[in-house]
């Protein structure tokens, strides 16, 4: 910025400057003093300093934040492991089944029976389905064991025809000993087979009172 002072201190220079080139004229002026004008110019020019250093605003120093940046943090990284699981094997226990043969029409007991009286039929003989001549002896046989709880006493347990097909020569036995719980035996009954063609079926059983707790069958072809 250029201020009045320093104005006219280059204007009054530029009018010396041109009166010195100029041609003499006739009236001249006072010689001027060279160290006159020196100290002249550096007065204007120190005063012309002075009011600009003035002008100019008051540096203030305003401090510059740095920002820090925060190291980064490894993070942990994930290791997959496989895990085998074993399943442990388990034993299974296989059931033993024991055939119990119903051939004969038993009472279908498995075994044992918290009955006081109970069978169960094991065999018959000769099988269900046998053919046969007309008129033809034979002796229908029944294996059964005693599952109940009492003992088969001869004296009050009898082996009597229960239904079907008469095909017997006698309707009832007694049996031949005692037969205890968990014991066999084997009942028979001698029988013909009838005179026509065709199949017979006949059923008996053991009775003892009016209880018929033991019912076993036969089924024959006559030829």
């Amino acid at each position: 910025m250029t201020t009045p002072k320093l104005k006219y201190l280059i204007w009054f220079t530029a009018l010396v400057v041109i009166l010195a080139c100029g041609p003499t004229i006739a009236t001249p002026f006072p010689t001027a003093d060279p160290n006159e004008i020196n100290t002249i110019i550096a007065q204007t020019a120190n005063a012309a300093l002075t009011q600009t250093s003035a002008a100019l605003p008051t540096a203030t120093f305003t401090p510059t934040l740095t920002p820090t940046r925060p190291s980064p943090t490894a993070s942990p990284t994930a290791t997959s492991t496989v895990v085998f699981i074993l399943s442990t094997p388990t034993m299974q226990v296989v059931p033993t089944f024991t055939f119990i043969s119903n051939t004969g029409g038993g009472s279908g007991s498995s075994g044992s029976s918290s009955a006081k009286y109970a069978c169960q039929v094991l065999s018959v003989s000769p099988p269900n389905g046998t053919s046969m001549d007309k008129n033809t002896d034979f002796d229908a046989n029944w294996s059964v064991k005693n599952i109940g709880q009492k003992t088969w006493d001869r004296n009050s347990v009898d082996f009597i025809y229960f239904s079907g097909a008469k095909i017997h020569k006698v309707a009832g036995y007694d049996l031949n000993s005692n037969v205890t719980s968990g014991s066999t035996t084997t009942l028979g009954v001698d029988m013909i087979a009838p005179k026509d063609s065709g199949n017979y079926s006949t059923t008996w059983t053991l009775r003892v009172g009016d209880n018929d707790f033991c019912k076993m069958s036969i089924t024959i072809n006559v030829k």
